[in-house]
């Protein structure tokens, strides 16, 4: 899909229903905060790992994931890390709630739009079956740095892979609930935040 020939139907960031609900029900749901990897920064996903592991989709998010919020430049690093996953055969969208006209650097790589917001699991099944050509959400991982929005797609069967968040000019509510989310994240998935390739554990 052109990233220049994309047209939002509606926009899906902000304050939305979805997203207060999951965020209220995080306390109480420890499955909706089940963790497959976590990593520091999007560079460091185990390539090799998704596809052993049966991953044959990914979906991407963009802010504070591939680079700061709003940003329209991306580093070479993350370009190239998109790159080795198509190369090794996984396909790759990048699904986010905010504007979807800022990713031209990503040649080739299909933009979700016209779909519910995350974390509507509506949502996460359009874009795997139309953006991903995938059927069964347990050949999907998410990747993305927020529990609250990024998360549902646990609640719609697919794999989640948490990113330490870049920093940048984010909507302090917006840090704040992600915060919060990600503390009972690490509560109730300690396993999932072991050192990575002997790396620190994450922390905020």
């Amino acid at each position: 899909m052109n990233p220049s020939s994309i047209q939002s139907a509606a926009p899906r960031e902000g304050l939305k229903w979805v997203k207060i609900k999951r965020f209220l029900s995080l306390p109480f749901s420890p499955e909706s905060l089940k963790t497959y990897k976590a990593v520091k920064r999007f560079e460091e996903v185990p390539i090799e790992v998704l596809a052993a592991d049966g991953i044959k989709g990914v979906l991407l998010d963009a802010d504070g994931t591939l680079g700061p919020h709003h940003s329209r430049v991306f580093s070479d690093s993350v370009r190239n890390h998109i790159e080795k996953m198509t190369a090794h055969g996984l396909r790759v969208a990048i699904y986010t709630n905010a504007q979807e006209d800022r990713f031209g650097a990503f040649n080739g790589v299909a933009i979700v739009t016209d779909v519910p917001p995350k974390p509507d699991p509506r949502g996460f099944a359009i874009a795997m079956k139309k953006y991903l050509q995938l059927d069964d959400p347990a050949e999907v991982c998410m990747i993305g740095d927020n529990y609250v929005t990024d998360g549902g797609a646990i609640d719609a069967g697919m794999r989640f892979i948490y990113v330490h968040p870049l920093p940048g000019p984010e909507n302090p509510f917006h840090r704040l609930t992600r915060c919060i989310a990600y503390l009972f994240a690490r509560l109730y998935s300690s396993k999932s935040f072991r050192p990575v390739r002997g790396k620190d554990t994450l922390d905020l």
